[in-house]
């Protein structure tokens, strides 16, 4: 069912609000983390900052001693071109509000969805509420916020009846193969929606219903090759598809890449997925059955997500508002007694939607402009910590030209990309293009695993930047053949004499 959406009165409709409210929040209450939970947004921001200077994607590896002049495959390379144009514009404040703009984007992309689809304004508030907390957790100045408006998106598409052409689906996802590499989850997606409809054909009695699912099996399932051929349509022609298949491929970097682990429920940011897990299983124990698409996709991205702790963010974007859609009609019922629900109802469904995103978009731009800082206050605090990064250390080393082979922690390598251009790193977040093999070498240096000293010599390290109370800084320090160079509370950097 679609709705119509008024436009009376020149109130904020409901996504407008919502746009609105989370646009001016994330930047501002969360800002710095956007930026220092690892190192990958100065990561993304100097390859960003390297095509744009190149006029090309980065097509050999020119940022380690390790892996130099290796074929290299940037799935990211749109969204780290946009990140640094934003850098360009209004410095990390730019980063940080084109991020916020794709996440708020993302959670008035659902309200107005859901509100066209007769979902009731109230409900349609609280379920992209609760798709922002479950989010929250990676709300970061990172590429894969640009593919979330994408998502829903996709997830509108293949909901709404009539279907759009299949050209509309090739254009969405050679967008989408140009910014970010979860459009393996859109291909994922589409191919639930084709086990749905198969589903609900062989499950049904009545003839109609079967005639009809079948059919749109038939339709559905014409998506997936078009997809295929969309995502041959960049710089890397299939190899970027391949290279990403292969990436998942591999259990050794998934077993030690944190975001890849299943959800350790113990942490507090991780208990409002296991608080929604509970009420779908809630719903789906009280309610008549879901349809089986809309079934097979809360089943399949609830596998996704316990295996996986990102995969809880496709899980928030795609089976929370069908959750909504489809606890919407008893809502109604119980809703409908009372008055002041169906008075915000109505002003909900009525006000604007353009006017003030564009002016919420304006005054960010405004902000990132002025790198965050209006009136003499700083709104927006977005710079690399000195307490998650190396600042000093890399500083003082890099105006002394310190050269030399490097071995550095992970979290530290895109920093050095960025901080330290010319000092070529050991590794950094890319372990998608690095491979097992130095992931385990880089471990067993790190943890004083034995043969350590070797792998040093080995690769001809001359400097160690580390955490100053980490055991190999500890162990090296009481080695004659190293000195330390320079040490703050944060990194000490030692020099092989």
């Amino acid at each position: 069912m679609t709705v119509k959406i008024g436009r009376s009165g020149w109130h904020p409709s409901l996504p407008g609000v919502l746009f609105l409210l989370w646009a001016l929040l994330i930047p501002i209450l969360d800002g710095n983390l956007m930026v220092n939970a690892d190192g990958d947004p100065a990561r993304h921001l100097r390859h960003g900052e390297t095509i744009l200077e190149s006029g090309d994607v980065i097509r050999n590896d020119v940022f380690s001693y390790t892996a130099l002049g290796k074929p290299f495959v940037g799935f990211e390379f749109g969204s780290q071109i946009l990140f640094a144009l934003g850098y360009r514009f209004g410095g990390l404040a730019g980063m940080v509000v084109l991020a916020a703009i794709a996440i708020a984007g993302t959670i008035g992309l659902i309200a107005r969805w859901l509100l066209r689809s007769g979902v009731d304004p109230l409900l349609t508030f609280l379920a992209s509420t609760t798709v922002a907390m479950l989010t929250y957790i990676h709300w970061l100045a990172r590429p894969h916020v640009f593919s979330w408006p994408l998502v829903v998106l996709l997830l509108g598409m293949l909901e709404i009846r009539p279907r759009p052409s299949l050209l509309w689906f090739g254009c969405l996802f050679v967008v989408w193969v140009n910014l970010h590499g979860a459009f393996l989850f859109g291909a994922i997606l589409v191919a639930m929606y084709v086990v749905g409809h198969v589903l609900e054909a062989l499950t049904s009695k009545d003839p109609e219903v079967r005639r009809r699912e079948w059919s749109r099996t038939r339709g559905t399932a014409w998506i997936l090759p078009i997809i295929a051929l969309a995502t041959l349509v960049n710089p890397y022609g299939w190899h970027l598809p391949a290279h990403l298949i292969g990436f998942f491929g591999d259990p050794y970097l998934q077993d030690v890449t944190n975001e890849f682990l299943s959800p350790d429920f113990h942490s507090a940011a991780l208990r409002p997925f296991l608080l929604v897990l509970l009420l779908s299983m809630l719903l789906l124990a009280t309610r008549p059955r879901m349809h089986w698409t809309h079934l097979t996709v809360l089943l399949g991205n609830a596998a996704m997500a316990l295996l996986a702790q990102r995969n809880i963010i496709f899980f928030a974007l795609v089976s929370v508002p069908l959750l909504a859609i489809d606890l919407g009609p008893a809502w109604d019922k119980v809703m409908e007694r009372f008055s002041v629900i169906r008075r915000f109802a109505n002003t909900a469904r009525s006000g604007r939607t353009i006017p003030y995103a564009v002016g919420t978009v304006l005054l960010l731009g405004f902000m990132a402009y002025s790198h965050g800082r209006i009136a003499g206050r700083q709104l927006i605090d977005a710079d690399f910590s000195p307490t998650r990064f190396p600042v000093e250390a890399v500083a003082l080393g890099r105006d002394a030209g310190l050269q030399g082979r490097i071995f550095h922690e992970f979290t530290w390598g895109g920093y050095l990309l960025w901080a330290w251009p010319e000092q070529r790193v050991f590794i950094d977040g890319g372990t998608d293009f690095y491979g097992p093999d130095l992931v385990r070498t880089h471990r067993t240096i790190l943890g004083l695993t034995p043969g350590w000293r070797d792998s040093l010599s080995t690769y001809g390290i001359d400097l160690v930047l580390v955490e100053a109370e980490g055991s190999l800084a500890a162990e090296l320090q009481r080695d004659s053949t190293w000195t330390t160079w320079y040490r703050d509370s944060t990194a000490v950097l030692l020099r092989r004499q």
